[in-house]
């Protein structure tokens, strides 16, 4: 499925500096580095010892980071769409268990194991791709309700933050329009009902008429 290129932010992207580009990767890095400490914290549960629950965390949080980072480039660069869901999901079934791949390898290595995981790579990386769909959904959600706050702090600084935060104020003015229209809609289909041919309204209307 090809994703159409945002020719604005494209646009915008092409003027940012360097420092501009990187500080909108901030959300994406963020976000990454949490899943690494959740799952440092469930390896702590599941019994690992402490030198290697580190390990996990942070050969897991790292790749993450990474991913995160090249995700909100392509959304500055306007490849992938500020919103849904769906290309988000399709970016994370790559990024994913890449991640865990680096993950898994990492925590051999520092364990002193041959390199491998259980029912080999190919079912490892299937699995994962599978597994990535939650993780899609966690990171779009905290990304929908966190990132608009970086950018409204960096605004003033980074056109394509201001943009975002712009588009992001018109999409929620226009869901506020549909939903009245819908409202409106429903009180005139109640209204006509009321006042329709058997309504008492009307029987009354019609007693008069004839009375006349």
């Amino acid at each position: 499925m090809k994703i159409p290129v945002d020719q604005k932010t494209s646009a915008i992207w092409a003027s940012l500096s360097w420092r501009q580009v990187v500080e909108l990767m901030v959300p994406g890095v963020a976000i990454g580095l949490i899943g690494g400490v959740i799952a440092g914290v469930l390896g702590a549960t599941g019994g690992l010892d402490l030198p290697l629950t580190l390990a996990a965390a942070v050969s897991l949080a790292l790749p993450l980071a990474a991913a995160g980072a090249v995700y909100e480039l392509l959304l500055t660069m306007g490849r992938i769409p500020l919103g849904p869901l769906g290309p988000m999901a399709l970016f994370w079934a790559v990024g994913f268990p890449v991640a865990r791949a680096v993950n898994a390898a990492s925590v051999n290595l520092f364990a002193g194991d041959p390199v491998a995981v259980p029912h080999g790579w190919l079912d490892f990386m299937v699995y994962n791709m599978l597994l990535s769909v939650g993780f899609a959904i966690g990171f779009w959600w905290l990304h929908q309700n966190y990132a608009p706050r970086w950018w409204y702090r960096i605004r003033g600084r980074n056109p394509l933050a201001n943009y975002f935060i712009t588009s992001q104020l018109q999409f929620i003015g226009w869901q506020a329009e549909q939903r009245e229209a819908q409202r409106k809609g429903r009180r005139d289909r109640r209204a006509g009902k009321k006042s329709g041919p058997g309504s008492a309204s009307s029987l009354g209307e019609r007693g008069e008429t004839s009375n006349s």
